[in-house]
Formats: structure tokens, C-alpha cells, sequence
């Protein structure tokens, strides 16, 4: 009986239009992303030979001018040897232009370095200008870069262009995970489950009359949306890896992934780094998207025995997924007096809290993967408890009268 339930509940899931809909309107987002957004995208490590090539020109005017007034030796004004500094970087500039022209890739790694450690990294947004902290997220986005510039030389990897830009295969779904983006793969959970009890409403008459309780037929429907879920969006992402390996390469397991760790002494501010290899970081997200996935299909499941309307299930969990948009502020770490790690929306950004980045915004050190396993399984918990006494309370007939 079990084994029928689960091929007819696959069947419908599978035949739903509003869920090949939405899978035709995903595979036409990332497909597009893919192959005209993602090629046209600039990064902090993009580089720009023709930009470069006018800086260098504009130097070499600046050097001329000075060396006719006189004014190559110290310059009491700014309390600086302009001139000296201008010819280091004149020569970083110059060589750093010939290694990419010739693609000699693993020098432009180590001049690009030499080049940041000067320079300073350039967002390629507005990002760090519009933060409260720009000194402090400048840092911070150089000490990430220069981390992963030394990974790349450190394992030895064979380096790219687009290696450099993290545009591979790997690097841009570890991107993904790292952005709002995620938060994707959660809605796609909500959205695939909202209607697995609502949808049997219209064939109430067939389906009051099945010999199983009605508790197990809402944990086999579960089952199936879980299932379904990881289907679809494990096809996407097949199909995704394959078109930027393509374009791309596919990247290295061994790329290094910057990490904030916690300050030993305990001190704000004081920020430390270190690197986790890519595969970890994947490792890392799979321990935690399963669960939030399953969190967010049980979620719905107790939102349809009290609504019974599908349009409304989906508002209220996408409201809940979306809801720490409201409040979140990088000086906030309570809401309504309790720290903000005990609640299960600080941790939907899971690469985030792998990589600390979650921690380093709000200048704390409370949210940690750990602590968003325990906080994920308790939460769990709380919903399956919630969800058996709202199955007692609607039961399968009180469900299904009316329309």
C-alpha cells in the first residue's frame, strides 16, 4: 500500500503544471546566467588589460612632470616618496600587463598579489562603499583574496584566468552558496510542497476512504516533495556544472575556501583567517541544506491542515524564509532580548555561517555550523511535535469538508 501511495503521489507531484512551470521558468534562469550573465560579469579579480594600459600612460605622464620640476625625491606635503612609490607601481603594472598577454597565469598570481598588497582589492560593487565599516570590510576583503591567491599557489593547482575570477564550475556554485542565492533552494521546497495536502482537496471523496492513518499518508507526502525536491535540484545543478565546465573548466575539490575563525583571545575586531579545501565546504552545506530543506516541507505541512489553501501556505513560509530581510542590521545581535544564534533564520545563508562571514558581519561569534545543526535538529523537533498534535487535531475528515 505504502509503495502505491508513494508511485501515484510521484506521478501527481511530477505531472503538477504549476511545478513544470516553474522548473521551465529555473532552467531558463540559470541557463541565461550561465551563458550571458555570468561571462559578462566583473569581479574584484577581473582584470582590465585596457584600463591598465591607460593607467600606465597616465603614470608615466605624471612621472615626466615631476621629473621636470624636480620633485623624484621626498614630498613634504604628504609626508611621502611619491615619485619612488609611483615607479614600484609602474613596474608592478608593467609586468603584471605582459603576464597576462603572454597567460602566464601562476606569475600574474604572484604580481597580482604584490599588486593588492599595494593597491589595496577593489570591490566590483558598491557594497563596501555604502557599509558602515568601510575600513573594516576593506581589510577583510583583502585578507579573503590573499588567502585564496596563496591557496591557488600553495596546492600546486593549474591556474586560469577564470580560475583567478572564480568563474569555474565549482568556484561559481561556491558562490552561490556563499550569496542570498541560496536561499533559492529553499523556496523551490516551499513552493514544490505547498500543495501536497491542499491538491488531494478536489478528490476528498477517494482519498477519506484509504486504509492508512492520516498521519503516515502526510509523512509519505512529505517523503515524496523531499525526494522530488532533491531531484529537480540536483538535475539543475548537473546541467549548470556541465555548461560552465564548459565554458569555464570545471575547477579543483582543492581550491582553498577562506574561513573567519573564532578570536582565542575573545576579542571583537580582531579578526583570524584560515582555509578549508572546497570539497569540505560542499561537505559542509549538504550537513545543513538536507535538514533545512525537510524543516521547510514539514513546515508546509502544518500551515496546509490549518489554511487548506496552497497560495496562502506559500506566502507564510516564504515570509518565514525571508523574514530575517526585516531586521537584519550589522549592529543587531538580540531580537526581542534573545541572542540572535538561538533562532533557525540566522543560519538559512549557509555558506555564510561555514565561512564565518555571518559572524564577522554582525562582530560576533555565536554563529557557528555547529550551533546551526543543533539550532536546525531542535527546530526539527519542535515541528515534527507540532505537526503530529495539528494532524490529531485536523484529521483526515475535518480536512477534506468543503472545498
Amino acid at each position: 500500500m505504502n509503495k502505491s501511495i508513494i508511485q501515484h503521489e510521484f506521478k501527481m507531484i511530477t505531472r503538477s503544471q504549476k511545478n513544470i512551470l516553474f522548473i521551465l521558468a529555473l532552467l531558463v534562469l540559470v541557463i541565461s546566467y550561465c551563458m550571458f550573465v555570468l561571462p559578462e560579469k566583473q569581479t574584484p579579480d577581473s582584470f582590465n588589460p585596457i584600463q591598465t594600459k591607460q593607467e600606465l600612460e597616465e603614470l608615466a605622464a605624471v612621472q615626466t612632470a615631476k621629473e621636470a620640476r624636480g620633485e623624484a625625491g621626498f614630498s613634504p606635503m604628504s609626508g611621502r616618496f611619491i615619485y619612488a612609490e609611483n615607479e614600484y607601481q609602474m613596474k608592478i603594472r608593467s609586468k603584471l600587463l605582459r603576464a597576462f598577454e603572454d597567460e602566464n597565469f601562476v606569475r600574474f598570481t604572484h604580481l597580482r598579489m604584490k599588486d593588492f598588497a599595494y593597491n589595496g582589492v577593489s570591490p566590483n560593487d558598491m557594497t563596501i562603499f555604502n557599509s558602515p565599516f568601510p575600513g573594516k570590510d576593506s581589510i577583510h576583503l583583502f585578507n579573503q583574496t590573499i588567502l585564496r591567491y596563496q591557496g591557488y599557489l600553495n596546492e600546486g593547482l593549474p591556474i586560469t584566468y577564470e580560475l583567478l575570477e572564480q568563474k569555474t564550475a565549482l568556484q561559481t556554485i561556491q558562490n552561490l552558496l556563499l550569496s542570498s542565492v541560496v536561499l533559492g533552494i529553499f523556496f523551490c521546497a516551499i513552493y514544490f510542497s505547498c500543495d501536497m495536502l491542499t491538491k488531494d482537496r478536489q478528490n476528498r471523496t477517494i482519498l477519506q476512504g484509504l486504509p492508512i492513518s492520516w498521519y503516515r499518508l502526510i509523512n509519505i507526502k512529505s517523503l515524496v516533495a523531499f525526494c522530488y525536491t532533491f531531484v529537480v535540484l540536483a538535475a539543475i545543478l548537473v546541467l549548470a556544472t556541465i555548461i560552465l565546465a564548459i565554458q569555464n573548466g570545471f575547477g579543483s575539490f582543492s581550491i582553498r575556501v577562506p574561513i573567519q575563525i573564532p578570536n582565542q583571545a575573545g576579542v571583537f575586531g580582531q579578526n583570524q583567517y584560515e582555509t578549508i579545501s572546497l570539497a569540505k565546504f560542499f561537505l559542509m552545506s549538504l550537513g545543513l541544506i538536507p535538514i533545512l530543506i525537510y524543516l521547510f516541507i514539514r513546515f508546509n505541512a502544518i500551515w496546509s491542515l490549518l489554511f487548506k489553501n496552497t497560495w496562502l501556505v506559500l506566502m507564510v513560509s516564504t515570509g518565514f524564509l525571508f523574514c530575517e530581510r526585516v531586521y537584519f542590521s550589522r549592529s543587531l545581535r538580540d531580537l526581542f532580548g534573545i541572542e540572535i544564534s538561538h533562532f533557525p533564520q540566522t543560519f538559512f545563508e549557509v555558506g555564510k555561517v561555514i565561512t564565518g562571514e555571518k559572524n564577522y558581519l554582525i562582530n560576533s561569534q555565536t554563529i557557528t555550523y555547529e550551533k546551526g545543526i543543533l539550532v536546525f535538529l531542535i527546530t526539527v523537533l519542535v515541528i515534527e511535535i507540532i505537526l503530529f498534535v495539528v494532524s490529531r487535531m485536523v484529521d483526515r475528515r475535518r480536512f477534506y469538508q468543503g472545498i
